[in-house]
């Protein structure tokens, strides 16, 4: 008599599928060796993400792949060969796929690996968000998604009013409608590090856009402070979060105000010029 499984195999094969056979084998990640999902501050305005895979077992580890699964973003999938000694970790980099709206990451690998002379095999496992970091990515995505829906977003030139310590730099922002919804509102942009919103500037607000004719803000900024270093370390100081509300969004979702080349040096130029750096 034949065996459940061995009847299910025979009805797989006759459907024109793989073998029961040619599915790896995967075996549970054997204890000790833990995954995250994180950004460096570093590269907060990129989209550079990587896998953390720490070694907290008695044997050297080495990483020839990987498959990242996640309901906030397409599969990614890496191939190398990263090795580390017990106690130790390894960074596996990619670059983060655009992502959907949503709750967490709720991320799943699937490891492809050897530990010490093992052959090669295949686990999957959790991978957790420790500093929340790819979720804001994530939330970030949403929001800027959002607005698209609803208006296309242009950053004017950026533009110094007044001569000074007491001069204000004025960058126009314009929404023209998209017409494919009407339920999306502004609501103001953030500070950074290197400056903060001035007095005029939206910054708490709760605007409608239109759905008919162009919406025109302004964002208007001086510096938050003014010494070399600030200037000098600066890594996110303009990074400006705009925020965005709709019907499902989170209260305080976000994204970054998108700059180009020549506007991010025209901050930079008016911060040094105000400061006299």
């Amino acid at each position: 008599m034949k065996r459940p499984a061995d009847l299910l195999c025979a009805a797989v094969l006759v459907a024109g599928l793989a073998a029961c056979g040619d599915e790896p084998e995967r075996e549970p990640l054997p204890s000790g060796i833990v995954m995250h999902v994180d950004q460096t501050r570093l590269e907060r305005k990129t989209r550079n993400v990587f896998v953390r895979v720490e070694n907290n077992t008695k044997s050297p580890l080495t990483i020839t792949g990987f498959v990242l699964s996640s309901p906030r973003f397409d599969r990614v999938t890496w191939q190398g060969d990263e090795s580390m000694e017990p106690g130790q970790q390894a960074d596996l980099e990619f670059t983060m796929p655009p992502g959907r709206c949503g709750d967490g990451v709720d991320a799943s690998v699937r490891l492809t690996y050897r530990t010490g002379d093992s052959d090669e095999r295949e686990s999957v496992g959790r991978a957790d968000d420790p500093f929340k970091a790819i979720g804001l990515l994530l939330d970030r995505d949403c929001a800027r998604k959002t607005l698209a829906e609803a208006a296309d977003l242009e950053v004017g030139t950026p533009q110094v009013e007044g001569t000074g310590p007491t001069s204000v730099l004025r960058v126009p922002i314009t929404l023209t409608p998209t017409g494919k919804r009407d339920d999306v509102r502004f609501g103001g942009f953030e500070s950074t590090p290197l400056f903060r919103q001035a007095g005029d500037s939206p910054v708490d607000v709760d605007e409608p856009i239109s759905s008919e004719q162009p919406t025109r803000i302004v964002m208007s900024v001086v510096p938050a402070r003014c010494d070399p270093h600030a200037l000098a370390e600066d890594k996110v100081g303009r990074l400006f979060g705009m925020r965005v509300l709709a019907p499902g969004l989170p209260d305080n979702s976000w994204f970054y105000l998108p700059l180009d080349g020549d506007q991010q040096k025209a901050f930079y130029a008016y911060f040094r010029a105000t400061c006299g750096v």
